[in-house]
C-alpha cells in the first residue's frame, strides 16, 4: 500500500517544475490558487512581484493598459496599433480575478496576490 519511492519522485518533480530561488510563492487573493512559484519582489513596492512564468492564469489580449501620469494603470488609447509600452491584463483562470499585467518582453508584473514566504 505504501510506495517507498514516492517521496523521491515528488521531490524530483518539484525540482523540475520550480527551479531556482524565489522571493515568494504567489496565490490568487480571491480563490487562493497558486499562480507563481518563482518570482522577484519589487524593490520599492513590497506588494508587487515580477516573474517570467505563471500558472493557472489567462492573458486577456484585448485589454491593454499603460501607466498614466500618476503611475497608475489606465486603459491604453484605442487605435489600430497599441502603444509599444502597452501591458496586457492577466487574470486568474479559475476565478477571473485580476492578478497583474504582462509586458511586451513577456515579463509578468503581479499585484493583488497573496505571497507566501
Amino acid at each position: 500500500m505504501h510506495d517507498k519511492d514516492a517521496d523521491e519522485r515528488d521531490a524530483a518533480w518539484v525540482a523540475e517544475q520550480h527551479p531556482g530561488a524565489t522571493d515568494a510563492v504567489l496565490s490568487c487573493a480571491m480563490c487562493f490558487t497558486q499562480i507563481c512559484f518563482v518570482c522577484q519582489r519589487h524593490v520599492r513596492f513590497p506588494d508587487q512581484f515580477r516573474a517570467r512564468a505563471v500558472v493557472h492564469c489567462r492573458t486577456l489580449e484585448h485589454e491593454k493598459y499603460v501607466f498614466g501620469p500618476r503611475g497608475l494603470l489606465v486603459p491604453a488609447p484605442d487605435g489600430p496599433v497599441p502603444p509599444p509600452d502597452a501591458l496586457r491584463l492577466v487574470v486568474c483562470a479559475p476565478c477571473g480575478s485580476r492578478v497583474g499585467v504582462v509586458d511586451a518582453d513577456g515579463d509578468y508584473h503581479l499585484f493583488g496576490v497573496l505571497a507566501s514566504f
